[in-house]
């Protein structure tokens, strides 16, 4: 998962340097800075990436054994998170 964010932090840093005419109507702040529209792709992924995950997790818990019960949550509430922080902002900005 930490990999996932990384790559999404580092395309982001690639992507506000590269904005087309359509992605610079939104962005009302500094050169430079990376505005909110820049960001619903990214947690898009990362939340599929977690719902794939959580799902793996609870697939595999019957061979993995009980422990895993507890990362499967941990990754339930996360995925939960940011899909709704990707849906809210899909619903404003957009």
């Amino acid at each position: 998962m930490a990999a996932v964010i990384g790559a999404t932090v580092f395309g982001l840093a690639g992507s506000a340097q590269s904005q087309d005419a359509d992605d610079h109507q939104h962005n009302h702040s500094a050169p430079g800075a990376i505005s909110l529209v820049s960001i619903v792709k990214p947690l898009g992924i990362c939340a599929l990436s977690s719902l794939v995950i959580t799902f793996l997790i609870g697939l595999f818990r019957r061979r993995l054994g009980r422990r895993f019960l507890k990362l499967h949550k941990v990754f339930a509430y996360l995925t939960v998170a940011i899909a709704l922080s990707h849906a809210i902002l899909v619903l404003v900005l957009f």
